[in-house]
């Protein structure tokens, strides 16, 4: 007789709350539900489920693996995201829900300008932020830039999959530069950016799912976790229209220096922060009125 779903899932989970994973129960449930190619909800649905020897070892090895360390939207290619969902792999950083923060206050900010609107989104990643800011701002069209080839990858396989490919051009190389390829591109009503903010000698103390699988150079922020913030500010000058507007993600405690950057620049006003549902300051946000605007 074969062992029913149900003893194989308390099995799992007996495992992963042994390798000290936070959500053993959770987790065991994903892996299952990834097997069998079903929703979690309907694991409980058909309860006297019974898997054949290569589902067992296949669903075992997969167990494993994740009690290992190795992360389980890895794993099962899947991320929810401002309740869309979206492949991840190892080529692109899996997004967080603090990242959601960022997108909602361009939302917003989106919803009372009555224009159609052109948005950079530097260092896209897995295209999360272009995404999603595609499917929730119909007047959008986004340029995602990023250095990887291979997150770009990962990137236009989001855009398609949520139909919006046709209103975002992703573009290959480090933060500004590609840009200066087209000289007839016009200037951003925004820039938003989930930039690298970990200072450098902090990585090795990350948990082991970021630290040994998610890509250091989406991590990476510098010696203090401040370099991209300086690039962006300064880039900003050649890119974004009178009164666009910059909104970046930062890392915990990291607001204040962050909104330092950008006064200092001379090019922002209206230097502003959206907190977190802890109260933390997750984004920094400002509308540029500084220097002379030229092409990018």
């Amino acid at each position: 007789m074969r062992p029913d779903m149900m003893e194989i899932l308390r099995k799992g989970c007996t495992i992963l709350k042994d390798n000290n994973i936070s959500a053993p129960r959770l987790e065991a449930e994903m892996l299952m539900a990834h097997i069998l190619e079903c929703e979690r909800h309907d694991l409980y649905l058909a309860r006297d489920w019974e898997l054949d020897e290569a589902q067992k070892q296949r669903y075992f090895a997969l167990v494993e693996k994740r009690a290992s360390g190795y992360p389980i939207q890895y794993i099962i290619n899947r991320r929810e995201f401002m309740s869309l969902e979206f492949f991840v792999d190892r080529r692109v950083l899996i997004p967080r829900a603090d990242t959601e923060i960022l997108v909602e206050h361009v939302i917003d900010w989106a919803s009372q300008q009555n224009r159609d609107l052109h948005i950079l989104d530097l260092g896209t990643g897995s295209g999360a932020i272009a995404v999603s800011l595609s499917v929730f701002i119909p007047q959008v069209h986004v340029t995602a830039v990023d250095i990887s080839h291979e997150a770009l990858e990962v990137a236009r396989y989001n855009a398609r999959l949520h139909g919006v490919h046709e209103r975002i051009t992703f573009l290959e190389g480090d933060l500004f530069a590609p840009l200066y390829n087209y000289p007839d591109i016009q200037l951003f009503d925004a820039v938003v950016s989930n930039p690298p903010y970990i200072p450098t000698e902090d990585i090795e103390t990350l948990e082991i799912e970021v630290r040994d699988h998610e890509p250091r150079i989406a991590l990476d922020g510098g010696d203090d976790g401040l370099e991209f913030y300086r690039r962006l500010a300064e880039g900003c000058a050649d890119c974004l229209i009178h009164g666009g507007l910059l909104a970046v993600e930062v890392g915990y405690g990291q607001s204040g220096a962050v909104k330092a950057i950008l006064k200092d620049t001379g090019y922002f006003q209206n230097i502003g922060a959206a907190r977190d549902l802890a109260g933390i300051e997750r984004v920094v946000y400002a509308i540029y009125n500084g220097g002379v605007p030229g092409g990018c």
